[in-house]
């Protein structure tokens, strides 16, 4: 059926590719590990990359003694997505200690390697911080289009491209942080907390 106009009516927020890895040690255990990583095309607040990673979410603390940090080319944009985008989500990035503790520095390298049907690599530099975030045993695509209940805003309409991962790390100057990818289920779909999210868009539906 075709559509009654080829336009949607509301408001772009922010649109872009948003991979990202949840780890725990256990199934029912806290959070061990966190990372979001953002390659933005459109904010209001400008386009860029952006690391959102808390090598320890239960500790409200950052550099030197811990990597709970933003690392980001673009510190505007970044903290607008803070503000507007993980520190309205329930859950894990808003509500963990680590949140109110992130440090900003600065991206000196971003690149992509692997493929999107075996392994997908994401590695973003810092002064003195290497980072690879590895999403392995790729899952088929997935299209969706989800709606203001199905996301954890509750107030805005998504549409992206979803590949999961059934195994996925976070590696820190070398080293694995500890914990795993847990089983998720995202507006009906079964998936892991191991996550690439191509594409996505995310629109203000007009009141």
């Amino acid at each position: 059926m075709p559509l009654s106009t080829p336009v949607n009516p509301g408001k772009i927020w922010w649109s872009g590719d948003n991979p990202g890895i949840l780890l725990k040690e256990s199934e029912d255990g806290p959070w061990s590990a966190l990372a979001l990583f953002f390659r933005i095309v459109y904010t209001p607040a400008g386009r860029g990359s952006a690391l959102f990673l808390y090598e320890k979410p239960d500790v409200g603390a950052s550099l030197p003694d811990v990597h709970n940090v933003v690392i980001t080319d673009n510190e505007k944009m970044a903290r607008w997505l803070s503000d507007n985008f993980a520190g309205s989500l329930p859950g894990a990035f808003s509500e963990s200690a680590a949140y109110k503790a992130l440090q900003y520095v600065p991206l000196t390298e971003a690149a992509v390697s692997g493929d999107t049907s075996s392994r997908y690599v994401q590695s973003v530099k810092a002064d003195g911080i290497d980072v690879e975030l590895i999403w392995d045993q790729l899952g088929t695509p997935t299209a969706l289009e989800l709606s203001p209940e199905h996301v954890g805003t509750r107030s805005h309409e998504v549409f992206n491209l979803l590949v999961e991962s059934r195994d996925a790390s976070i590696v820190v100057n070398g080293r694995r942080l500890p914990g795993q990818v847990v089983p998720r289920v995202q507006a009906g779909v079964q998936t892991t907390t191991g996550f690439v999210y191509f594409s996505e868009v995310w629109i203000e539906p007009r009141s």
